[in-house]
């Protein structure tokens, strides 16, 4: 067994002579022997181990004899043990996550705050094969793609390592009874009502004996497979990613032109990638979210959105798409007199109106899009403001025949509510002259009499162009 948990750091250069390790240390069979096995080689690879563990306050007196057990065990070895204690569920409540997800969250952050303040260089957590199996499994009853179904990976960030991802949970269990280890054991992992419980203790005995008595390695090598060409699809990912993608205030803007020509399966990696930054993580984000997103963007409409799980939206604004936190805006109010040939600045909107006067030039071809439109300045009849949509409004959509109503308008085009509030129009005294992102108005439209010209655009600016 030694000698395949060195094989496993060799291969995946796990591991260099000098390392600082801090170990995940929950006092169960996989991460006791995990601390064991990296003991064992600290004088090879000259390594300073750390040992963490975290009492979630879940299993009372269970959880105070399993920090204990961590403790000892690290005197016995020689090694430093941070034992920490904290209150996950009030913390999972907090944030509106699962026990589960609240867990993970401050373990890692834990991890990262020792290595740190230790100036170690990896973090060492004990998932193996049997682990990797269940986590396919599970996946592809959720819905995967290869990214999920290559499951648990060998180093992630270039931080987190998995040296027994080889070693299967009946073997961990021989090692601990060898080298005269007594791991706690956690009675819950026992309950079958939880979903990764019920495929170890029930799916995947039932698939050994009416199927496959091999399914664990089987599901290990294709999780394996998978995730050779994972890594090949992330690499042509990240290329990407980094021309595309630009964070800023937890919000992450994704440039329409380049996203739209990128092969979907590019493009959904990277919108996956988006939120993790946006969110923080990417659960509750399920495929049809994914989809969700690439379809709004390719549709491209300024002001379109959608809203996603965890408080998220995605919003096509001028050229890009931005996911970020939703923001509920109730009532919004907002009013601006507009000097003709010069810029405003909608601080409700974090935008920017701009305009600007010309002499017309039939022979001259008009640059138009939907955040930037050509006026005949002399149908202006009173002064130009800058408002957001008021009980009664009519508007004359370009290209129709007859006035309507702006809610009907909205309706028609399926703006949703919340996003009404949103959006700019300008207007001459009463009269619409614009609904910023969608149509113009057929009055102030440019004919064979029109002299001068007014250019008005809309600038978002809280995420701009590198």
């Amino acid at each position: 067994m030694l000698k395949r948990f060195l094989s496993t750091i060799e291969k995946y250069g796990m591991i260099q002579k000098g390392d600082g390790i801090v170990v995940g240390v929950s006092g169960g069979p996989d991460s006791v022997c995990l601390l064991h096995l990296l003991w064992k080689i600290r004088n090879a690879y000259q390594l300073k181990i750390y040992a963490v563990h975290l009492n979630h306050q879940l299993r009372e007196k269970e959880a105070e004899e399993d920090a204990l057990y961590v403790r000892q065990l690290c005197a016995q070895l020689d090694i430093p043990a941070f034992i920490y204690s904290e209150d996950i569920a009030c913390y999972s409540q907090k944030k509106g996550i699962s026990f589960e997800e609240a867990g993970r969250e401050r373990r890692y952050a834990l991890f990262d705050q020792v290595m740190q303040e230790q100036g170690a260089h990896k973090i060492a957590v004990a998932q193996n094969m049997d682990d990797q199996a269940e986590t396919v499994l599970m996946r592809f009853m959720r819905g995967a793609g290869i990214e999920g179904l290559a499951a648990i990976p060998y180093v992630r960030e270039h931080r987190v390592i998995r040296p027994l991802l080889d070693i299967p949970r009946h073997e961990i269990e021989a090692y601990c009874r060898i080298s005269e280890l007594t791991p706690r054991l956690d009675y819950t992992n026992l309950q079958t009502i939880y979903t990764r419980n019920r495929i170890r203790l029930e799916l995947i005995p039932y698939i050994q004996e009416h199927f496959n008595p091999k399914i664990k390695d089987t599901l290990w090598r294709t999780a394996n497979l998978l995730r050779e060409d994972s890594e090949f699809i992330d690499s042509e990912v990240q290329c990407n990613y980094e021309e595309i993608v630009q964070l800023r205030q937890g919000a992450a803007a994704i440039f329409l032109e380049a996203i739209t020509k990128l092969h979907p399966s590019i493009g959904k990696r990277i919108i996956r990638r988006a939120i993790r930054e946006a969110s923080g993580s990417l659960m509750d984000f399920e495929q049809i979210h994914i989809e969700s997103i690439l379809n709004l963007a390719n549709v491209g409409r300024v002001g379109a959105r959608i809203d996603l799980p965890k408080e998220m939206m995605a919003e096509i604004s001028y050229d890009v798409l931005i996911i970020k936190k939703r923001i509920t805006i109730s009532e919004m109010s907002f009013f601006y007199t507009l000097p003709i040939g010069e810029d405003i600045y909608l601080k409700e909107l974090v935008g920017t109106i701009r305009s600007k006067i010309i002499e017309w030039d039939p022979s001259k071809e008009i640059q138009t899009h939907s955040c930037k439109k050509y006026f005949d300045l002399d149908k202006v009849q009173g002064g130009i403001n800058v408002r957001n949509r008021r009980q009664g409004d009519i508007f004359w959509p370009y290209g129709m025949k007859g006035r309507k109503k702006l809610k009907d308008y909205f309706i028609d085009e399926k703006i949703s509510r919340e996003n009404r509030d949103r959006i700019p129009l300008i207007c001459d005294e009463d009269e619409i002259m614009w609904v910023v992102g969608y149509r113009t108005s057929e009055k102030y439209k440019i004919d064979e009499h029109t002299k001068r010209v007014l250019i008005l655009e809309y600038e978002r600016n809280d995420i701009k162009d590198r």
